[in-house]
């Protein structure tokens, strides 16, 4: 088993602990999560240099629960609530500092993850 393991901080480990019954299976699920996050953040970046405040919302949706499947809960929540505030305000700017900011979040996150797959592999 990995309780051992020094989980980075950012990781919810109860979560993992809880979910994940062995080191092969999580290994596995952070692998998927690499595969697919890149390409999800390249998309969320053309579509906020194309101001389409649409697609952009519903990739941080599509995402926002993946990341809360490999640990990271307060990520995971706090795109949910950005995702909530760009649907209700109809001025709300898809190419502001906070929309950066938080893909910038999820970019480090996607590092975290790779960081934990290498030592778990």
């Amino acid at each position: 088993m990995f309780e051992t393991h020094q989980f980075n901080p950012t990781l919810d480990k109860e979560f993992l602990l809880e979910n994940y019954d062995t080191h092969e299976y999580l290994v596995e699920v952070f692998g998927d999560f690499l595969e697919l996050m890149p390409e999800e953040v390249e998309e969320i970046k053309s579509a906020q240099s194309e101001k389409d405040k649409d697609r952009v919302v519903k990739k941080i949706h599509a995402i926002s629960s993946a990341i809360g499947f490999v640990g990271g809960t307060n990520l995971s929540d706090k795109m949910k609530k950005f995702e909530v505030k760009a649907k209700t305000d109809p001025d709300f700017d898809i190419s502001n500092e906070e929309s950066s900011t938080l893909v910038n979040e999820i970019e480090t996150f996607i590092g975290i993850i790779q960081e934990e797959y290498n030592q778990l592999s």
